[in-house]
């Protein structure tokens, strides 16, 4: 699935979509889904339960606090309990059933970037603050391996990071990892 986002409308690549689309490596073929209801691109999207949560993101004039949900069965949207900080350019991922909003920026500004986290209860409805990221920045990806959620790369007013920093949800702590050998940003994992 590939959800929001930009494309280039006249002179300006900074257009932001509501598109979904879901691709079949099978048959090789796209098909268009139910639009998300919020057009917004630098957003992140993180899977729990077999349904798709498009976080946050930006829509050419602020950052979004929306929490929108696919389910790709029934292919149909439902809007849940807004970002308390709404930001761009953050990760997200899923551990242990929660969802964590992770680091970001302010108005697409990587000068402003953040180190807020915050964890969405999907049973509750429910966000609530985490330990901040040691490293605010924005640009950045997670992952989540043995327990913990990864977060690599960045950038800010100073260029790139190299930063790894390991989120331990039982300690609600960071730890800082061995960086990566190349700093770089708006990476995947």
């Amino acid at each position: 699935y590939v959800i929001g986002g930009y494309r280039q409308s006249g002179l300006s690549v900074w257009h932001p979509v509501a598109t979904v689309y879901a691709y079949d490596p099978d048959t090789d073929t796209w098909e268009e889904r139910a639009p998300m209801p919020t057009a917004r691109g630098a957003l992140s999207v993180t899977e729990h339960d077999g349904k798709l949560y498009a976080i946050g993101g930006y829509d050419r004039t602020a950052n979004s606090a929306a929490v929108e949900v696919y389910d790709p069965v029934r292919n149909l949207w439902t809007s849940r309990a807004p970002l308390p900080t709404p930001r761009d350019h953050l990760a997200t991922a899923t551990l242990f059933g929660k969802v964590y909003a992770i680091g970001g920026r302010v108005n697409g500004d990587y000068r402003r970037n953040l180190s807020v986290t915050e964890v969405y209860d999907p049973v509750t409805d429910q966000w609530k603050r985490a330990a901040d990221l040691p490293t605010a920045r924005s640009g950045i990806t997670a992952a989540v391996v043995g327990g913990r959620v990864y977060v690599f790369g960045g950038e800010g007013g100073a260029g790139t990071f190299r930063d790894n920093e390991a989120y331990d949800p039982a300690r609600d702590a960071w730890q800082a990892m061995a960086p990566m050998p190349t700093a770089r940003h708006g990476l995947g994992s």
